[in-house]
């Protein structure tokens, strides 16, 4: 993606997501469920030779540069940007991604020019969100 010239740092970074694995809440053998969830999530081995049997990049910078990964040309550009230490994701929040669609719905009103004051609809968006973080029980974002 094209960057700023004021910032040639971030050419090669982009945006990345991860894997998500959970289990549960009420589940039997939650113990080994846990265990299995770790192994799947931390080890590098693991994590190699999962990508290399899906082709898929994995899941964590250390599993990507795994010596057991096989190189795959046609994810070699996703690799240089998950690897990237300028790349970044969207935060976890405690209300999920309803920020981004608080954000989306005023972006739609926005551009079919339903909104007279950019400035005071941004704030408006920005006091929703405060407010649904604080009713979830955290003022700001991070891990829940």
């Amino acid at each position: 993606m094209p960057v700023a010239d004021a910032h040639p740092e971030l050419y090669g970074s982009g945006y990345v997501n991860g894997t998500i694995i959970g289990m549960p809440k009420t589940g039997k053998n939650r113990d080994q469920a846990w265990e299995l969830v770790k192994w799947l999530t931390t080890n590098d081995h693991a994590l190699a030779e999962f990508s290399n049997a899906i082709r898929n990049v994995p899941s964590t910078a250390s599993s990507a540069e795994s010596p057991e990964l096989t190189p795959d040309p046609h994810f070699k550009t996703f690799l240089q940007i998950f690897t990237n230490p300028h790349s970044k994701t969207v935060p976890i929040t405690p209300i999920g991604l309803d920020h981004l669609q608080t954000f989306s719905n005023f972006a739609a009103k926005w551009y079919a020019g339903n909104v007279k004051d950019l400035q005071a609809g941004l704030k408006d968006v920005d006091n929703t969100i405060d407010g649904k973080m604080k009713q979830a029980g955290k003022g700001g974002g991070g891990a829940p």
